[in-house]
């Protein structure tokens, strides 16, 4: 039975597990100020179906429209976990992209789905832990055994972040020089996130997709490789190889066509009628 809360009862709570840094209430020394608050509650069991409705009452005052709520839609239109927070987070309504914890909420799950799928390929694939005890395990993580350094690998490979996953991207990054040679060029694309017009019309122009891969203006783009970030203030940039066809190569080709073809590509000018737009946009 729900009973009413008064002042006393919410005295003191947030609404994040962690204290908030502006918190007039928390005193003391840093550890005691900054640690997770104990709440006298029974857990919620993380594997319900309708966790997101129970988590996030602000988001979902109905208590409906969650993730798994039942939706009329032809079995080829169902919706997947990244379909459903991606119309979430890119909705018209902004509420679920600003709610910071329904945002680490989701990640939370997006992570651990991609352990299971790493767990689930390991033992699909090698049987030789099936049985063992922590103490087996934990010795052959100390003598740096290589199998089960492989089997970690595969089962961590695809968790965005972490060492498995670079290792995997830059095996991808390898395989392609060993193809193709050594990359023409080192393309980096940051965008001017306080001038809005612009934005969105290179959006609306699909900028890479016409400009450097279409029209040519640095060679024809044979291959490229692209690695995106996202800078402290939230800004996405772009770190692009990229190999241009026919392009005079470094060591191999006479250095007066090395210089020739970056002095036609690369420079340093600002022309005297957009110099306003290069200062503004690119200093």
């Amino acid at each position: 039975m729900l009973e009413k809360a008064n002042d006393q009862d919410i005295e003191g709570l947030s609404a994040y597990t962690i204290r908030n840094l502006d918190s007039k209430i928390a005193t003391g020394s840093d550890i005691s100020q900054y640690k997770l608050m104990y709440v006298k509650d029974a857990p919620i069991d993380n594997r319900q179906e309708h966790l997101d409705l129970l988590c996030f009452p602000t988001l979902f005052p109905t208590g409906q429209y969650g993730e798994h709520h039942p939706r009329q839609s032809y079995p080829a239109q169902t919706l997947s976990f990244s379909e459903y927070i991606k119309s979430r987070l890119l909705n018209k309504d902004s509420r679920f992209r600003r709610n910071h914890s329904y945002c680490l909420h989701y990640y939370g799950l997006k992570i651990n789905k991609a352990l299971k799928t790493g767990i689930y390929n390991l033992l699909k694939t090698s049987r030789g832990n099936v049985g063992q005890t922590v103490a087996e395990i934990l010795e052959k993580i100390n003598v740096l055994d290589e199998e089960f350094e492989g089997n970690l690998s595969t089962m961590l490979a695809p968790i965005r972040g972490t060492n498995q996953y670079w290792f995997r991207v830059k095996g991808e990054v390898k395989a392609m020089i060993a193809e193709y040679g050594s990359p023409t060029l080192f393309l980096t694309l940051s965008c001017a996130e306080y001038d809005s017009a612009d934005i969105a019309q290179y959006l609306r122009k699909d900028f890479f997709n016409i400009v450097i891969l279409q029209r040519g203006v640095l060679g024809k783009v044979e291959q490229y490789y692209v690695k995106k970030e996202y800078q402290m203030r939230g800004a996405p940039h772009y770190h692009i190889l990229l190999w241009i066809e026919n392009a005079p190569v470094v060591g191999i080709d006479h250095p007066e066509e090395v210089c020739s073809f970056i002095q036609d590509r690369i420079t340093c000018h600002i022309p005297d009628n957009q110099y306003e737009i290069v200062f503004a946009l690119m200093m």
